[in-house]
């Protein structure tokens, strides 16, 4: 799989796939797509399959159902624009942390990646945070793109390791 994000202000994510590779995304971030590129959709997709899956995903914002979308020759694409002035960032999920990210942030993902409801755990940061309590949780192991309202700073930070209080 290799993708490009194409513009600025309202970029699209264009992604090439392989004959048997895949990826997920929810219902309504589909652009377009090339004639060999197969939809799938159902409730079952983002690692949290069924019907509690999907309303938690309903719940984070998302939709009811996750569309896969598997290519059926070499070099097949399928594109996602973003909705607002915005910047779509791809981001690398390797099984150990996860990333919270506001509604409607995710953008789509490659199979591997677990898409579900996230909860922020302080009453300070769900009033004043702007995003309220509820988030989309991705894990898992695999690519995910993310849609970023505004411009984006990119700044690698050290992890954060509470105080021990005496």
């Amino acid at each position: 799989m290799q993708h490009r994000i194409l513009g600025t202000t309202m970029p699209v994510l264009e992604i090439t796939l392989d004959r048997g590779q895949s990826i997920l995304a929810e219902t309504g971030e589909f652009s377009w797509m090339d004639d060999d590129i197969q939809m799938r959709t159902s409730t079952s997709g983002g690692g949290a399959g069924g019907l509690f899956g999907a309303l938690g995903r309903a719940l984070s914002g998302g939709t009811l159902f996750m569309t896969e979308y598997a290519s059926e020759r070499d070099g097949a694409r399928v594109a996602f624009a973003s909705h607002l002035p915005s910047t779509i960032t791809p981001v690398e999920l390797d099984g150990r942390a996860g990333y919270m990210v506001h509604k409607h942030g995710f953008v789509c993902a490659t199979p591997g990646v677990n898409f579900s409801l996230g909860r922020q755990q302080r009453l300070g940061a769900g009033v004043f945070g702007g995003t309220g309590f509820v988030l989309q949780k991705l894990s898992g192991c695999g690519q995910a793109f993310v849609e970023l309202g505004g411009e984006c700073v990119v700044r690698d930070l050290a992890p954060y390791l509470p105080q021990k209080r005496d």
